[in-house]
């Protein structure tokens, strides 16, 4: 099992757990989306938390290629853009735990959520570059990063750690790695006291918002670019 599912009172737990640093493949893609749905559909879920197991978030595609990238997203059930757009959408707050790497294509199973809570040690980056591929994660790393950051790590692969994040607004919290994720389970079922009607609007205004932005854009446009 690639992704355990669990409700802790009215939060959902969705685990990665691949060791042993959770790249992910095509049984992994499809589980992922599956938990998903299945917080969707639970009534019982009134908040989501995302977050992995080991050391690393994710380190990304299970092969380091466009080529690994592809076989894994063909074999999903769902498109990338589809299954971001779920996320984004869902009518309950999701917060999302990161330590270590998130590299490459596993950035969208974060960016989508509501809040980011990062380890101290927690950094992104996504190597295409240095591939030979540009362009495909860019919609997604200009409302992740800002464009200048994002232009910097889509030219070069960088690392972007977790502390500059903070410093931008893009992560919400930071830990001690052995902090994060009781941290995060307490704000997450704190939110959960919340009204589940009002939780939900809250949440429809402030993407209606950044729909008016562009920021509903994304995910369409990252399938596009990922089919040519």
């Amino acid at each position: 099992m690639t992704v355990r599912y669990e409700l802790d009172g009215a939060v959902a737990l969705l685990t990665i757990d691949r060791p042993p640093v959770n790249a992910y493949d095509p049984a992994l893609e499809r589980a992922l989306q599956g938990a998903w749905h299945r917080a969707a559909d639970d009534a019982a879920a009134k908040v989501v938390v995302l977050r992995a197991e080991g050391t690393h978030f994710s380190a990304g595609a299970d092969r380091s290629s466009m080529a690994g990238e592809r076989r894994a997203l063909q074999a999903a059930e769902e498109s990338p853009g589809a299954a971001m757009a779920l996320v984004r959408n869902l009518p309950k707050p999701t917060i999302a735990a990161v330590q270590g790497a998130c590299i490459g294509g596993a950035q969208r199973f974060v960016f989508p959520c509501d809040l980011i809570f990062c380890a101290e040690d927690a950094f992104f980056s996504d190597p295409l570059i240095t591939m030979g591929y540009g362009g495909i994660p860019a919609p997604l790393h200009v409302w992740m990063y800002g464009p200048r950051v994002a232009k910097e790590m889509v030219f070069s692969g960088m690392r972007v750690p977790a502390g500059r994040m903070l410093q931008m607004g893009t992560v919400n919290r930071i830990y001690p790695r052995e902090e994060l994720r009781d941290a995060t389970l307490a704000f997450a079922h704190e939110v959960a006291g919340m009204g589940a009607a009002a939780l939900a609007r809250a949440k429809a205004e402030v993407n209606r918002a950044l729909d008016l932005m562009g920021q509903g854009d994304v995910a369409p446009r990252f399938d596009e670019l990922l089919n040519h």
